[in-house]
């Protein structure tokens, strides 16, 4: 008889629960969907491997309110490669084409770190065949910084890095094209928007890539190779000294180290900028006689300390 009391007082219990929570649904349908998801249990949710984990912790007590987690996310973008990789500052990274509509157009790479310092431009291809000058720059591209600004012209001459050669014989030598006056212009379309950039962006430091046919070292040719070539004034001789010293640490042939030098060529970026605008400028040649990955990995480190040194990195 006990027994049946009891089955009969479950049963009892039974209907009551369901009807009320029949009544729930339908007076009030939210409510009854915040009973179905905030009830005390352990679990977890795992968005995918970028975003967030969240737990529904043994305290949460049982009530009618809504458990929402939070927004998923997204970290800062990491380029691989990058020497900035720990960096948490949000990049501006943006494009201008110069000498658009010409055939000489070429994309010049922007980099704003959203935080004021200096501002710097890498360039690669004005020859067109000097390959780790151009293939290292199109690295520089997708580099991070920490301040300042950061303007990359791999492929400056494309027409000639299409063909293989240093220049196009009717185009003439682009690396004589810029002023060599105060009063001269730039001598043509492709020159002109270069120049035009550099004072556009007001650019404080400009690093060309080069490669020269041989080493400076031996005597028996003309050739800058393993040199790097700046305009003189403190500023630029100290960081020049530095990144010659550093790239000098990982050479033990005496004839393949890096020379420091002054006074790039009358008509070159580098002279120009230097000399007409106050640009801390120098080129940097590597000599194309080890690999090319031995090459690009030179102007890597190159631009790489030149970054460092100005607390860019």
């Amino acid at each position: 008889m006990k027994n049946v009391d009891h089955q009969l007082k479950s049963l009892s219990v039974s209907i009551v629960i369901a009807l009320f929570a029949l009544s729930v649904l339908f007076v009030n349908p939210q409510s009854a969907m915040a009973l179905t998801v905030s009830y005390s249990i352990p679990t977890s949710v795992n968005a995918d491997a970028r975003s967030y984990y969240y737990k529904i912790g043994e305290d949460n007590a049982i009530g009618t309110s809504v458990i929402n987690p939070p927004a998923i996310t997204t970290p800062t973008s990491i380029t691989p490669n990058s020497p900035a990789d720990s960096t948490t500052t949000q990049q501006k990274f943006s494009t201008e084409t110069l000498a658009k509509g010409t055939k000489y157009a070429t994309d010049l790479y922007i980099i704003d770190s959203g935080k004021p310092g200096p501002v710097v431009m890498i360039v690669g291809g004005v020859h067109g065949n000097e390959t780790a000058g151009f293939t290292a720059a199109a690295d520089v591209k997708n580099w991070q910084i920490k301040k300042g600004t950061l303007l990359v012209l791999p492929e400056a001459n494309k027409l000639a890095i299409s063909k293989g050669v240093r220049y196009i014989s009717s185009e003439g030598d682009l690396n004589r094209d810029f002023p060599q006056s105060s009063t001269e212009a730039a001598d043509n379309t492709l020159s002109r928007a270069i120049w035009a950039a550099v004072k556009k962006y007001d650019v404080e430091w400009l690093m060309d890539m080069h490669e020269g046919y041989d080493y400076y070292k031996n005597t028996s040719t003309s050739s800058v190779g393993q040199s790097l070539i700046y305009y003189p004034n403190s500023g630029t001789k100290t960081a020049s000294s530095t990144i010659v010293s550093t790239l000098n640490q990982g050479i033990s042939t005496s004839y393949k180290k890096f020379s420091l030098l002054q006074y790039p060529v009358k008509g070159s970026l580098a002279r120009a900028a230097g000399q007409y605008l106050g640009v801390n400028s120098f080129i940097f040649e590597t000599c194309d006689n080890p690999s090319l990955s031995i090459r690009v990995n030179y102007q890597l480190k190159a631009a790489k300390t030149l970054l460092q040194n100005l607390d860019m990195i």
